[in-house]
């Protein structure tokens, strides 16, 4: 927990600016759309930061619950605002990233949608000898794409990933091309190959070249 506390504060420290923009217009988005934020102002923060982190990472305001799909149109759809948010908040009063909510949902609501989050991507990882299988995760009913991806098994893995090296496995190219943007923006080293009917992504936490390395990524 604690060394998740001292993430969450360097990263507001390191987005401060990114995160400020981010604050203006999402407040005035929900102004407009007669929309809440989530209260919590932890979660608020962290899905500010994400954002900024998924624009720095990726070039586009992405979803920070979802990482792009390689589908043009989908991966438009998943711009925050996003597309399904009206859909969702209908259905569980929060948007999936529990973000922007109803007005009248009430303080267990959001205490409902905000663990309902928290469910979905803190499990246990498939992560033995320094291989993290990302495979076989529920999809979300909406996008169709797995729920966590393997950016946020990465993630998850590296609060407490103590090696230098760190192999994931992961089912399409997306998700591999999707690793070599997430470990060029931080600093790590990175090589990826297709290899059988799955996608072998080696990434090194100091930025050297991983052993053996490969950059082919083809379909």
């Amino acid at each position: 927990m604690l060394k998740m506390m001292l993430a969450f504060f360097r990263d507001l420290w390191r987005y401060r600016f990114q995160v400020r923009k981010q604050d203006a217009w999402i407040r005035k988005f929900a102004k407009k759309k007669n929309y809440a934020l989530n209260p919590n102002w932890m979660i608020h923060t962290n899905l500010e930061i994400w954002l900024s982190e998924m624009e720095e990472t990726f070039g586009r305001r992405y979803c920070p619950c979802f990482e792009p799909s390689g589908d043009a149109q989908l991966d438009n759809k998943m711009l925050c605002p996003c597309k399904f948010m009206d859909d969702e908040i209908a259905e569980y009063g929060t948007c999936h990233c529990t973000l922007f909510g109803s007005p009248t949902l009430s303080k267990d609501g959001w205490k409902q949608s905000n663990q309902r989050l928290t469910s979905e991507y803190r499990i246990p990882l498939n992560l033995k000898d320094g291989i993290l299988d990302a495979r076989g995760q529920p999809l979300d009913s909406r996008r169709g794409l797995p729920v966590p991806d393997a950016m946020h098994q990465l993630k998850s893995a590296l609060n407490n990933y103590t090696d230098k090296q760190l192999t994931l496995i992961v089912e399409r190219q997306q998700e591999a091309l999707n690793l070599q943007k997430i470990a060029a923006y931080r600093g790590f080293g990175e090589s990826h190959r297709k290899k059988g009917d799955h996608y072998e992504v080696v990434i090194t936490l100091d930025g050297s070249t991983p052993k053996g390395s490969s950059s082919s990524c083809g379909s």
